[in-house]
């Protein structure tokens, strides 16, 4: 994972180096969109249960407690606007972390990898499309932070549907 540390494809890495999960191996990898703003990127990870996409995800990952869990984003680093507050990675930003997020799936192995979010889904199929990249049970889900702020009273709905995803691919 060294190779994704020193990346320094586009400017994003000035605004804070890439946010990176620990973990060598998983059964199921999460995607996400793009970092979010920590102290320490050594002491954090993406998708952490300090937010709230987090907060659901761990709630999928309790019930499931046999599988192992890689959490990581299409951007790794984090996209700011002028003022310094997030933003949404452009098309080139996200185009210059593929590579990356190829990398990890090829070194992670996962059986599964749900990817949060239209926006995320959306690019990442179309450049796998466009590159004859071809990977087994890469699956949408809505992004868990829509399900919190828009459909909170379907967390529980959201929660068992996803662990019957994965209940029905693994066994």
């Amino acid at each position: 994972m060294k190779k994704m540390i020193i990346c320094q494809k586009c400017n994003l890495c000035n605004n804070q180096l890439p946010l990176l999960d620990n973990n060598s191996k998983a059964d199921i990898m999460w995607v996400g969109l793009s970092a979010k703003k920590v102290d320490n990127v050594n002491k954090a990870i993406p998708l952490s249960n300090d937010t709230n996409s987090g907060m659901i995800i761990e709630m999928i990952e309790k019930k499931l407690n046999n599988y192992c869990f890689y959490k990581t984003n299409l951007v790794k680093c984090l996209p700011l606007d002028e003022k310094g507050k997030l933003r949404y990675p452009n098309a080139s930003e996200m185009e210059s972390c593929v590579d990356n997020l190829i990398y990890e799936i090829d070194k992670i192995n996962p059986k599964i990898i749900f990817v949060l979010g239209r926006k995320t889904y959306n690019f990442i199929i179309k450049y796998f499309k466009k590159n004859n990249i071809f990977i087994d049970n890469i699956i949408y889900i809505e992004h868990p932070s829509y399900i919190y702020v828009y459909r909170r009273k379907f967390i529980d709905d959201y929660v068992s549907k996803v662990v019957n995803i994965v209940r029905n691919i693994m066994g």
